[in-house]
């Protein structure tokens, strides 16, 4: 067939397939998140007959549908949930799920002999429940069996001394609304989902691009023949308690069924509030599974998978795609277990990654994690898994691992660690890339930086927070509790020092050799002063025996207090080779 089609169906007929199963409507934006204003304006835009935009649908050959047999036919709603639902809802008398998965309805009241400067539709209230000049619930009109005659009858007698002259046109416009036709674009199978993505975007009027992962979400949620439902209802779940463990008491009550499931017993941990570093959404959850357990990084190839494609041509295996949702459930399991996702994330904060200030981006967390994942599969201890994973986590920073082509590090490194191993191709890594010159050359360039969130910074800050190392010249707080609570950067040696010492651009006062963290009542004692200058004032205050024992911890000498214009260079020089080391010896130890 062609790669899609524009079709026109009317309101009632979109409604008759949705209810007949041949539309499945997604979990991709559960709940509904309309307002029930934006119900009633839906409404009142059909009665007016405003057109409401295209319905978009992706066909899916491969899913049971109710009542259609084996040679079934499905197509998924990609764009217009929102819409579909409100019509259910207003129409048929349908409920809704609120932001708290229970079960609502949203009544809308139509008055048929409104004046044109009055409202025709509102949001129904106990007060307009109250008005008899009101229909309070719309959804009654179009109920099989509905009576004209007995409704005009009933009407005119709770409105008495009212002109019903436009009563029979008003209602028969607003019955008249499910006849009213809508556009729907239904896109082939085989369409690659580059393609779809790309005909939504360009067609979609609010201009709001679809993520490759809604996709995805689409296909798992209505694969009901291998606990697609479950699967997706487990990451939404998940991602939705990270924020809010209060709604496991909703869960627990509304979704019975799911909660005696394996999945849903994956997740009876998240019952109480946990501290997390670590809060990924549904798309995380997506592309860290599509590495762990598929080896794929591009949303594509899993929706592929999960279709039993088998080359171009689009061949459809269901024995690929029984294993696809086999391993996809399997991946999600893990994902949420707490073994796991705490294990995960104790990994990093013993490696120093301890606040959310130290956690570079989002995307590498997802990357380290399905690194972490795959160690679990691999079998490996859990004290291991925290050791390589402060490793792994340490070299994509130090190193630029991810730079450039992340997706197509990814699945090298997916397809490496399945042959190797994890620690033999980490090790390989090591080898290749981290060898003596990357030490003494490579590395203390990069401290050259200006900027105090580069990535190898970022490593250098969480390795004194591992060590336990003290701000400078402090005795009792540590970097890690200075960092934590936000304390803004130090210059080791100020704007003004460097000034006299003919050093004016950022390059030289900014580079983050010349940065580190120091508490208030220090920084009150040496700010804008060079070392010299505050040498005697600050071993009065914390002792000469301590200033040294501080300067060593930071991986300098005494040498800083004679810095002068002459050998300033000299200093930043050493400085960025003893950072360079500093994280060597932390590497190594972790």
């Amino acid at each position: 067939m062609d790669n899609y089609k524009i079709t026109q169906y009317s309101v009632n007929s979109i409604l008759g397939f949705v209810e007949n199963s041949q539309i499945a409507i997604p979990e991709i934006q559960r709940p509904f998140v309309w307002k029930p204003k934006e119900v009633k304006d839906l409404i009142d835009s059909l009665y007016q007959g405003y057109p409401i935009g295209y319905l978009i649908v992706w066909q899916n050959t491969q899913v049971r549908v109710r009542g259609f047999g084996k040679g079934g036919s499905k197509k998924i709603l990609i764009d217009g949930q929102q819409r579909v639902t409100a019509l259910m809802a207003s129409l048929m008398g349908r409920e809704v799920l609120d932001d708290h998965y229970r079960s609502r309805r949203i009544k809308i009241a139509f008055n048929p002999l409104a004046e044109e400067d009055q409202e025709n539709f509102v949001v129904s209230d106990e007060s307009i429940e109250q008005d008899p000049v009101w229909i309070p619930d719309i959804s009654v009109l179009f109920k099989r069996g509905f009576s004209y005659r007995k409704f005009e009858s009933d009407y005119m007698k709770a409105n008495p001394g009212k002109d019903f002259s436009k009563l029979e046109k008003a209602i028969d416009t607003l019955r008249d609304i499910t006849k009213h036709q809508v556009g729907v674009i239904e896109l082939s199978f085989l369409l690659d989902i580059d393609v779809v993505s790309e005909i939504f975007i360009r067609i979609n009027l609010q201009g709001k691009p679809l993520n490759q992962e809604d996709f995805v979400m689409s296909k798992i949620s209505v694969n009901e023949q291998y606990h697609g439902d479950y699967i997706r209802n487990t990451i939404d779940y998940f991602c939705h308690l990270l924020k809010d463990p209060s709604f496991f008491s909703d869960i627990n009550a509304n979704e019975k069924e799911f909660m005696k499931s394996s999945y849903g017993r994956s997740l009876a941990w998240m019952n109480k509030a946990e501290d997390y570093l670590y809060i990924p959404s549904y798309a995380d959850v997506l592309k860290v599974i599509s590495v762990a357990s598929f080896g794929r990084s591009k949303a594509g190839d899993l929706v592929s998978l999960l279709s039993g494609r088998t080359g171009r041509r689009g061949e459809i295996s269901k024995k690929l795609t029984e294993d696809s949702f086999r391993r996809l459930g399997e991946g999600v399991r893990a994902f949420v277990s707490r073994d796991n996702f705490m294990g995960f994330q104790q990994a990093l904060a013993k490696a120093g990654y301890c606040c959310d200030r130290l956690l570079y981006s989002q995307s590498l967390l997802n990357y380290c994690y399905a690194m972490y994942l795959m160690m679990v599969f691999e079998g490996l201890s859990e004290d291991k898994r925290a050791s390589l994973t402060g490793k792994w986590m340490t070299m994509a920073l130090i190193t630029g691992h991810y730079q450039g082509s992340p997706e197509s590090t990814l699945t090298r490194d997916a397809a490496a660690i399945k042959d190797q191993g994890f620690e033999s191709y980490l090790r390989s890594i090591e080898e290749t890339r981290m060898d003596k010159d990357f030490y003494a050359v490579t590395l203390p360039q990069k401290f050259q930086s200006t900027t105090v969130r580069s990535a190898p910074f970022i490593a250098y800050i969480a390795g004194l927070c591992a060590g336990g190392v003290h701000g400078l010249y402090s005795r009792d707080e540590t970097i890690e509790s200075l960092y934590r609570g936000k304390a803004e950067s130090y210059q080791i040696l100020s704007k003004s020092f460097l000034g006299k010492c003919g050093l004016t651009s950022r390059e030289a006062y900014g580079q983050v050799a010349n940065i580190t963290y120091i508490s208030k009542d220090i920084k009150g004692l040496v700010k804008k002063q060079g070392p010299a200058d505050y040498r005697e004032k600050l071993e009065e205050k914390i002792g000469p025996d301590q200033v040294k024992a501080s300067l060593k911890e930071h991986g300098m000498t005494d040498f800083i207090f004679t810095v002068d214009k002459k050998t300033v260079e000299i200093f930043f020089e050493q400085r960025r080779k003893q950072m360079a080391k500093q994280l060597e010896n932390y590497y190594r130890a972790l």
